[in-house]
C-alpha cells in the first residue's frame, strides 16, 4: 500500500464517523507505542485478515455509548497468543476486527482507511529523516 495504490477517498465523503475512526486509530497507535515498521506490518497483515472477520463480528447489541470507534477498539481486542513474542500478530487481528466492526461489510472503505493511516504514518516518519 502506498499513495499510488491507495483507493481515492474524497474529502467530501469523510464524515464525522470517519474522522472519529482516524482519530481513534491514531490514538491507538500512539498508546501502543508502535513505530513505522510495525504499523506497516500490522496494516498489511490486517488487510489479509479482514475476510476472516467479515460478518462474524458486530456491534449491534452494544449500547450506543460503546459504539464510538475508540470504544470499539477496546471491545474488539482479541486474546494474545503466547507464541506472539512481538505482538504484531495480535495487533493485526485486533486492527482487522476493529475495522470490520466500525465499517461492516465495506471492504473498499476498510482498505481505504488502512491506506490513509499508513500514508499518514509514513509522512510523519519522513519529517524525522535528516
Amino acid at each position: 500500500m502506498n499513495e499510488t495504490t491507495a483507493p481515492e477517498v474524497c474529502l467530501s465523503s469523510v464524515d464525522g464517523h470517519l474522522l472519529a475512526l482516524f482519530e481513534a486509530a491514531q490514538r491507538w497507535i500512539h498508546e501502543q507505542g508502535l513505530v513505522l515498521v510495525e504499523i506497516e506490518s500490522i496494516l498489511g497483515q490486517a488487510g489479509k485478515l479482514l475476510d476472516l472477520y467479515q460478518g462474524r463480528l458486530t456491534a449491534e447489541k452494544l449500547p450506543p455509548a460503546l459504539r464510538t470507534p475508540y470504544e470499539l477498539m477496546v471491545w474488539t481486542r482479541p486474546v494474545r497468543a503466547e507464541d506472539d513474542v512481538m505482538g504484531l500478530e495480535h495487533y493485526s487481528h485486533w486492527f482487522a476486527r476493529w475495522l470490520v466492526v466500525c465499517l461492516p461489510e465495506n471492504k473498499e472503505l476498510q482498505d481505504a482507511v488502512r491506506c490513509a493511516i499508513l500514508i499518514r504514518a509514513q509522512s510523519r516518519a519522513q519529517r524525522f529523516v535528516y
